[in-house]
């Protein structure tokens, strides 16, 4: 376990306090390594979005989006199902 020193706005904490945050976790190391792993896990969806935001603008993904799709046009269409 690594150990740092942190300072909290005083009036956050005593938010925490108010609403019973702190009560939720063993203590208060607790709180900050699950609120971080929630931030991570954020952030890496964002992330993930971003990609596939950029790679749907890539000419050779929208090419093979285009072959797959004409690859499968009769199969995807329902009347051709039975």
């Amino acid at each position: 376990m690594l150990r740092k020193t942190i300072s909290i706005d005083e009036h956050l904490f005593l938010e925490l306090e108010k609403e019973g945050v702190l009560a939720h976790f063993k203590n208060f190391s607790d709180l900050v390594s699950n609120a971080l792993q929630n931030t991570i896990e954020s952030m890496k969806k964002e992330n993930y979005k971003k990609q596939i935001a950029q790679m749907s603008q890539d000419s050779m993904v929208q090419d093979d989006i285009k072959e797959i799709e004409e690859a499968f046009e009769f199969a995807d269409n329902e009347q051709y199902a039975f």
